[in-house]
């Protein structure tokens, strides 16, 4: 038999893969980037040390979709696990079927993580991504309904764990007895949209931004970013990494519009500017409305806020940037502006309260409380005991 197991390097999904190759499974593993998390160097490294193959791939704009607009709601923050997880199991039916392999199986364990593993939402996960019964989770089967493989007697049920909750110590102890692991990966920070820190500017990218890009969510990750109004918002470098990827980001033709600024005669701070006003990527003679160039100035003051004044009062004939607009430059003098003190940095983990409308009306659903139908979604075989079961852990945030 043939299995493809979703596979992020971390300690679930190697104690899945490792699980299945005991009982004789070839196992190829799977492991999907996402805009927001990239694990393939550390599940590349994992699939070595265990004697897997590999594949890597990554999500597209469909992606973003998602994101924007999760079929079963946000966690905590602006995760949506439900359908990141769905998705997740849809390219490993798409692989499976690809390669001729018999089941999908995944390091998921019941009750782990509060917003995606609980039962319900197991049984959910496996029918709304077209597997069912040719989804194994090896590491808690015996608290789930039997699969296909184990009904038909291709996989021994009584070598399936029942792990559940969250108690990493004892999981490591079962993959050191049983598989002589030597080496257990730390813990994963995980995806970034489950962070306090992270998620009020993936939140102001969702209010100005329908349906965002993959380069939206990639301009997320650095520097400081300021929303100028409605229509614009800045991301000023903090250090040399930031400098280095605004430049990249201006680099890629798919990138939303925006302008770059950079100090000319003084150190300062690097400012990239998006906005619908700046140019198309590659425009050679753009034209700079009366709308932009203030958008350019408030984004030069920005510079200018966040550098050293000693290294820009002395700037002759004042302080300039260069400015990059599509294939243009051009060399534009800023000032200081006392206004921009007031533009908040996004960055704060303050969530704004639900106002006792939206909670009647549903508001921003939770997946935890997700919707009835998922919730009538049980999913455990007569005469399991998910709570009383021999082992716990709590695994890698991303083990799938």
């Amino acid at each position: 038999m043939k299995a493809i197991v979703l596979f992020s390097g971390g300690l679930d999904s190697i104690l899945a893969a490792c699980l299945l190759k005991s009982q004789g499974v070839e196992v190829v593993g799977l492991n999907m980037i996402t805009p927001f998390h990239d694990c393939s160097e550390e599940s590349r490294q994992a699939a070595e040390e265990i004697g897997i193959e590999l594949v890597v791939r990554s999500f597209g704009e469909e992606y973003m979709q998602m994101v924007a607009h999760p079929k079963w709601g946000y966690g905590s923050n602006v995760n949506p696990c439900l359908d990141c997880r769905t998705a997740m199991c849809r390219e490993a039916k798409k692989l499976m079927e690809e390669i001729g392999a018999d089941f999908v199986a995944t390091g998921e364990i019941s009750g782990q993580r509060p917003n995606s593993q609980k039962q319900h939402q197991l049984s959910l996960i496996s029918r709304e991504s077209g597997l069912n019964g040719k989804l194994l989770r090896p590491l808690t089967a015996k608290t789930l309904a039997r699969t296909d493989m184990e009904r038909e007697g291709a996989l021994d049920r009584e070598k399936m764990r029942s792990f559940t909750g969250r108690n990493r110590v004892q999981l490591i102890s079962y993959g050191r007895a049983a598989f002589g692991l030597k080496h257990i990966p730390q813990p994963s920070t995980g995806c970034v949209l489950c962070e306090n820190s992270y998620a009020p500017r993936v939140r102001d990218m969702l209010k100005h931004k329908d349906v965002p890009t993959i380069w939206d969510a990639k301009a997320l990750a650095w520097g400081r970013r300021l929303r100028i109004d409605e229509n614009a918002y800045c991301i000023v470098a903090r250090r040399l990494a930031d400098c280095d990827a605004l430049d990249r980001l201006f680099a890629m033709p798919e990138r939303s519009r925006c302008v770059l600024l950079f100090p000319h005669n003084y150190m300062g701070a690097s400012v990239m500017l998006v906005t619908d006003e700046a140019p198309d990527f590659g425009e050679t003679e753009p034209r700079i409305s009366e709308k932009l160039a203030a958008y350019i100035q408030t984004a030069g003051s920005l510079s200018l806020r966040f550098s050293n004044p000693e290294k820009y009062a002395s700037a002759e004939g004042g302080p300039t940037v260069r400015v990059q607009l599509g294939a243009a430059v051009e060399f534009i003098g800023i000032h200081e502006d006392p206004e921009v003190e007031k533009i908040p940095i996004i960055m704060e983990a303050n969530r704004p309260e639900k106002s006792k409308e939206t909670l009647e009306q549903g508001g921003e659903q939770n997946a935890e409380s997700a919707p009835a139908e998922a919730q009538a979604e049980v999913g455990t075989e007569k005469g399991a005991v998910p709570q009383d079961t021999e082992e716990s852990q709590t695994g890698d945030s991303n083990a799938v």
